[in-house]
């Protein structure tokens, strides 16, 4: 059986590939070249590849929004990542899979498409000789990591002069910046599967900074954990302080620019004068973090940035807003005030306050206005209130838009149940309460009915508020809840019969939805089975 394979590299190597592909016997089948790493995904989806070979194109932080968006995807194909390092040398890495079978069989493949002009070498820590010397360097550099992370956590200055000519640290004595960049958990739930992906991309991420120090007055770059890339900046050798404050600006927007992936937040500290003064500088790093929910249209927040916008809240408008929603939501939820009302809330009231107080008492008093006007009709949609450590992973949009998302499925609710006028409407419902646990589109819907993709899909989001394939997705997880509750069955079993034909899909699919998975909603109001 063929494994299908989706390609994206430049010309000159995706040619070769195809081309020993299109000669040669093998167990994979190159079924596109893709265009970009987004394209890449796209194709992955449409031909349900199990494989997809990327080359690594700087700047690198396309390739962190390639993991973020294959992650958003929901599909799990095996990835092959690879660098060109010289003009016929080429070090690549894989996901790792228990089959060392198939892995084998996927490194032959590529190694040999491109054996006419590259030597590859696979980057992996392992019993051979290539890879002690992968483990060699990575060794030395967690070396040079930890002393970075001890100055970062605080020392004096005997013991930074050590670690500096220890490992060579390329740091002034005094003066500096650190910049920091947290990638949010980019990576994959499953980082031990794809860590030397990771090793790979991050060590060029690192290039490139570092690049941008070098055209100034140095500094280091090393990740303090596999999500936060830190920077310290060396101070600059400048007699005005306008000139200092130039290149500051300069440097700060280079920086922005190799590392603004779509999940990034960046931070920048005020001036550090001596080595014992770093500690002070990371913890405000954690303190400037806590801003990240109301702030994630910021391209680096420093605490000048957050006095600038902070401002103080208006209790009679907050309390005005409010009373005008529950107005609407008690008499008229579908007046189309509500969501511009609730926007101006969210966005234009709580947002610039920079308050999590303001901004849960807001939420709260909705919620418990729709609970108490809709009951168990609006408990079932309710938003899941996150913790306050995890709001620090979302943002206020977000939040904002999930809490008019579930208004909208209550006014789709309502309408199903009362007032729902639309003929059409009634027949596409119809079919989906029918055969919702069958593959089905809205391409087929509008084939069954005789009308356009377009007219149909304008005419449901219309009348019901919401969009056909979110419908189609909350009424399966609706489904798959009153089987938990009423039968034993496996999770794997009621997944088929909501129509998710991949578990994983279905699993965070329903904890999106929900707020638990599946075995913690099965455990909860029924007997779960374990798989």
């Amino acid at each position: 059986m063929f494994s299908k394979v989706i390609l994206y590299a430049e010309d000159k190597i995706a040619n070769m590939i195809y081309n020993f592909y299109r000669t040669t016997k093998s167990n994979f089948s190159i079924s596109y070249i893709a265009n970009s790493y987004k394209n890449s995904i796209e194709k992955a989806i449409e031909l349900n590849a199990q494989v997809i070979i990327l080359q690594l194109k700087h700047p690198v932080y396309k390739i962190h929004n390639f993991f973020y968006d294959l992650a958003m995807s929901n599909i799990y194909p095996m990835i092959l990542i690879f660098n060109v390092i010289s003009e016929n040398q080429i070090i690549y890495s894989i996901t790792s899979h228990k089959d060392i079978t198939y892995i084998n069989k996927i490194k032959f493949f590529f190694t040999q498409s491109l054996s006419e002009k590259y030597t590859c070498h696979f980057n992996y820590i392992g019993e051979g000789k290539n890879s002690n010397l992968v483990m060699d360097f990575r060794i030395s550099q967690l070396e040079k990591t930890e002393y970075l992370k001890d100055i970062l956590r605080g020392v004096i200055k005997s013991e930074f002069l050590y670690y500096k000519k220890k490992v060579h640290l390329n740091l002034n004595n005094y003066g500096y910046y650190v910049y920091i960049c947290n990638l949010m958990e980019i990576e994959y739930s499953d980082h031990y599967l794809n860590k030397n992906i990771y090793y790979l991309t991050g060590e060029e991420f690192i290039k490139e900074c570092q690049t941008v120090l070098d055209e100034y007055s140095g500094g280091e770059v090393f990740y303090i954990n596999p999500d936060i890339l830190c920077i310290i900046i060396n101070d600059f050798n400048c007699r005005s302080i306008a000139s200092k404050q130039n290149k500051l600006f300069e440097i700060t927007n280079k920086l922005n620019n190799v590392t603004k992936s779509k999940t990034a937040f960046r931070y920048m500290s005020s001036y550090i004068k001596d080595i014992e003064n770093m500690r002070d500088a990371y913890e405000s790093f954690h303190y400037l973090k806590a801003y990240n929910f109301f702030c994630s249209d910021a391209k680096l927040l420093t605490q000048k940035y957050i006095n600038s916008i902070k401002k103080e809240i208006d209790y009679p408008l907050v309390d005005n807003t409010l009373k005008q929603i529950k107005e609407l939501i008690n008499y008229d939820i579908f007046n189309l005030k509500l969501n511009k009302l609730i926007y101006k809330l969210f966005l234009d009231i709580v947002k610039p306050s920079l308050d999590y107080n303001l901004y849960y008492y807001c939420q709260a008093s909705l919620s418990s206005t729709l609970v108490d006007r809709y009951s168990n009709l609006y408990k079932k949609i309710l938003p899941r209130n996150l913790p306050h450590k995890k709001v620090f992973f979302t943002s206020i949009e977000d939040k904002c838009s999930e809490f008019i998302d579930s208004i909208n499925q209550l006014k789709s609710e309502l309408s199903n149940k009362y007032m729902i006028k639309n003929s059409i409407v009634i027949q596409v419902l119809n079919f989906i309460h029918i055969h919702y646990m069958e593959d089905i589109t809205v391409n087929l819907i509008a084939s069954s009915l005789n009308i356009s993709n377009s007219y149909l899909s304008q005419i449901f989001k219309k009348e019901i508020g919401t969009s056909i394939i979110k419908y189609i997705i909350n009424y399966r997880v609706e489904k798959a809840k009153e089987f938990f509750s009423s039968s034993d069955e496996l999770i794997y079993n009621i997944a088929e019969k909501v129509g998710f034909s991949d578990e994983k899909h279905f699993s965070k699919t329903f904890k999106k939805i929900t707020g638990m998975t599946p075995m913690q909603y099965k455990k909860q109001n029924g007997k779960a089975k374990y798989i």
